[in-house]
């Protein structure tokens, strides 16, 4: 690997920003660049072009560059242990007429001390407006700093350009929202079932950018896939999932669920069986509000519950897409 380093070496940002809200609209602060040995990637600021206002990171693939390779602007930032983050950044593909793609990815550490990378945002095709792509993540217990990863892929030729970043800590306990402009979710299907998540950066409820389960040709029928993402609760109290959907080429009698399961404190399953509302993917051909409340009980198998397993579900026979956008959880007895 061959790393390249633009203003100063790749440093932690400085003690006095707070990691609860870090922006950065690439006007010349500090990044690096990690390129394959194969690539022919060339990084800088370009001061004249901007998402918002002139100043965006940009990755040029040179003659030479095989397709498929990549660069990667990469930064450090006080990244708290246990402590949920969600990252965004605008990018483009600066000449279409080339492919491009971008992920954005995260690694922790403690002091300088590497424990691990997670990459949750995939490859996500570009063109040439700006769109806001993410992830979230959960720093482990003894986590302290997390490094950003901006990669872009591409051919000789593809330019990739980065812009306003943003780093923001969340609470998944309470008044939790997701637009879906950054992938926090994980996905679960059985075997042999042909369906795929993919991000969307172009559809959306309100903005554009969503998360949405592509349903392949062949399908059996009952099958399907769930979006998954674990919320902490507190038996005896009630709490409201909401998340709006919208279906196109699935079956009319296919069923999209919003569901949750209850889970111990080593997130294990409580047997508590799936709780939640469904609707049919005929009734949901435009954007379509979903809605389940539930007060977690306090007695019975529930009362060792520390967490719930929402799932956001969809499958069927008949070759579709059907997209989730703006997801809400709130404590309802929050004062």
């Amino acid at each position: 690997m061959k790393k390249q380093f633009i203003l100063t070496a790749l440093t932690l940002a400085a003690a006095a920003v707070s990691a609860a809200e870090i922006k950065d609209g690439f006007d010349g602060t500090r990044w690096s660049l990690w390129t394959p040995k194969a690539s022919k990637a060339a990084l800088k600021i370009n001061k004249t072009e901007g998402n918002t206002a002139p100043g965006c990171g940009e990755i040029t693939f040179k003659p030479g560059h095989p397709a498929g390779q990549y660069g990667c602007f990469m930064k450090r930032f006080p990244a708290g242990g246990e402590k949920t983050y969600r990252v965004t950044v605008m990018v483009r593909n600066k000449n279409p007429e080339k492919p491009g793609e971008a992920s954005v990815a995260m690694q922790a550490y403690k002091g300088n001390k590497y424990l691990y990378q997670v990459i949750s945002s995939g490859k996500i095709a570009l063109d040439a407006e700006w769109s806001r792509i993410g992830m979230e993540f959960t720093q482990p217990k003894n986590a302290d700093t997390a490094c950003i990863l901006l990669s872009g892929f591409g051919e000789e030729g593809t330019v990739i350009q980065f812009d306003d970043m943003t780093m923001t800590e969340v609470d998944l306990s309470k008044n939790y929202k997701d637009s879906f402009d950054a992938l926090g979710w994980s996905f679960w299907k059985a075997n042999d079932t042909k369906v795929t998540p993919k991000f969307d950066p172009k559809e959306g409820h309100e903005a554009k950018g969503s998360a949405s389960i592509i349903v392949e040709e062949g399908n059996d029928k009952g099958k399907s896939g769930s979006l998954m993402r674990r919320f902490p609760v507190r038996p005896g109290k009630e709490y409201t999932l909401v998340v709006f959907v919208k279906s196109s080429g699935v079956s009319d009698n296919s069923t999209i669920g919003l569901n949750l399961q209850g889970q111990n404190a080593q997130n294990r399953f409580l047997g508590t069986g799936v709780q939640g509302t469904k609707i049919k993917a005929e009734d949901c051909r435009d954007w379509k509000r979903m809605v389940f409340t539930y007060r977690i009980p306090s007695t019975g198998k529930w009362q060792n519950c520390a967490a719930i397993l929402v799932t956001l579900t969809a499958g069927g026979t008949q070759p579709g897409t059907v997209w989730f956008d703006d997801f809400e959880f709130f404590d309802n007895d929050e004062e």
